[in-house]
C-alpha cells in the first residue's frame, strides 16, 4: 500500500470526503486529492496531525519511512486553567469552558471542538437564576442545530480564543496518548490501577436526541449532557479521585442540574471557582463492596461487580457508574 492508498484508506474509514478531510488538517482538497494520487506528500507535520486526529500511529502511515521523528515534535500539553469567575479544560481536540457572572446569576457552559487552535464552538448551555430558566443549542453538523431557545443558536461557530487562558492560573497538566494503545485488564494491573487509566479520556457524541461529553483529568471529572426529551441537561465539575475500592466523590463545584421542572431535588444550580481539591486520604474500611457510602469528606461508591474489561460501582440513589476498558473514547490522557 502506497502512502497516498494509505491517507485514502484513513479518510474513508471516518466517512469524510476529501474537502472535509482537508478541512481538518488546515489544507486544501487539491492538495488530499495529490496526496492520495502520490504525485506529492504531505510534510512531516502533516502526518503527525493526521496521526493525532485520526488515532492511527505515524507508523502506520509511514509503513516504510522514519519512525522516530515525533521527538522533534513539539507536543501539545493540555491543561486545566482557572479564574474566579471561569474554569477551562483544554485538549488537542476540545475546549470545555464553565463560567458565571460576577453575581453568580447566570452560570454557562461552553463546549468548543477541533484541532488545537480550529476549534469552534459546538454546544453552549446558559442557567439564568434571576429568570429561573435553562437555556441550551448544540450543533450536530453544518446544518443541523438542536436548541430550546433563539439567541443561544448564534453563538454556535464562533472561534475558541486561545489567549483567554493566559490571565488564568494552570491547575493541571496533562498530555494526549496515543488512543490505539490497549489498556489494560482488571487481572493485568487490577481494580485501582485500572479505573485511575480507564477514566483518565474524554468522550463526546452528538445526536437529535442528546448530547454528551465527558472528560475526565487525573482528578478532576467533567460532564456536559443535554437529554432533549424532558430538557434534561446536566454540567457538572468535581474532584473524584481513585481509591481501593472503588471512587472516591469530593466536591463538586459547578452545577447545573435541570429536569422537567425542577421539582427533584437533585435539580440544584451551583458555582464556586474558590474551592480546591483535597488530599483526602481515604482508608479500605471507611468503604463497602456494594455499597455507596457517605463520609464527612464525601461520597464513596465502591465496586459493585466487575470483569476483566467492566468495572461497575455502586452510585449515589442507587444508579451505577459503568467503566469499561474498550469503551470507545475521543482522546486518552496521561499525567505529565
Amino acid at each position: 500500500m502506497t502512502l497516498g492508498q494509505r491517507i485514502q484508506q484513513i479518510r474513508a474509514t471516518h466517512g469524510l470526503s476529501q474537502e472535509e478531510f482537508a478541512e481538518k488538517l488546515g489544507t486544501t482538497r487539491q492538495t488530499v486529492s495529490r496526496w492520495e494520487l502520490d504525485i506529492a506528500y504531505p510534510e512531516i507535520a502533516k502526518i503527525v496531525l493526521i496521526s493525532r486526529i485520526f488515532s492511527v500511529t505515524t507508523d502506520s502511515i509511514l509503513k516504510y519511512g522514519i519512525t522516530t521523528f515525533e521527538a522533534d515534535i513539539e507536543k501539545f500539553v493540555c491543561g486545566v486553567y482557572r479564574s474566579p469567575c471561569a474554569e477551562i479544560v483544554e485538549t488537542e481536540k476540545f475546549s470545555l469552558v464553565y463560567y458565571c457572572n460576577a453575581e453568580k446569576s447566570v452560570l454557562g457552559t461552553k463546549l468548543y471542538a477541533g484541532f488545537e487552535n480550529k476549534k469552534r464552538l459546538v454546544a453552549v448551555c446558559e442557567r439564568d437564576q434571576t429568570e429561573k430558566s435553562t437555556k441550551y443549542a448544540y450543533s450536530i453538523d453544518e446544518n443541523t442545530v438542536i436548541s430550546n431557545c433563539e439567541d443561544l443558536p448564534r453563538l454556535l461557530g464562533e472561534k475558541y480564543d486561545f489567549n483567554a487562558k493566559n490571565t488564568m492560573r494552570r491547575t493541571e497538566t496533562f498530555t494526549v496518548n496515543d488512543a490505539s494503545e490497549p489498556l489494560p485488564t482488571v487481572k493485568e494491573a487490577g481494580i485501582y490501577k485500572c479505573l485511575a487509566l480507564w477514566r483518565m479520556s474524554d468522550t463526546y457524541r452528538a445526536s437529535a436526541e442528546e448530547l454528551f461529553f465527558y472528560l475526565c483529568t487525573d482528578k478532576t471529572e467533567y460532564v456536559f449532557s443535554i437529554g432533549v426529551k424532558d430538557t434534561n441537561v446536566y454540567c457538572g465539575a468535581s474532584y473524584n479521585t481513585v481509591f481501593e475500592l472503588g471512587l472516591f466523590c469530593g466536591k463538586q463545584f459547578f452545577r447545573i442540574r435541570n429536569y422537567k421542572e425542577n421539582s427533584e431535588k437533585f435539580c440544584y444550580f451551583h458555582c464556586d471557582f474558590s474551592c480546591e481539591a483535597e488530599d483526602v486520604k481515604i482508608l479500605a474500611e471507611q468503604g463497602e463492596l456494594g455499597k455507596c457510602v457517605t463520609t464527612r469528606n464525601g461520597i464513596l461508591c465502591c465496586v459493585k461487580r466487575y470483569t476483566n474489561d467492566e468495572i461497575v460501582l455502586e452510585g449515589v440513589g442507587g444508579d451505577e457508574y459503568a467503566f469499561r476498558r474498550n469503551e470507545k473514547r475521543t482522546e486518552r490522557f496521561v499525567k505529565v
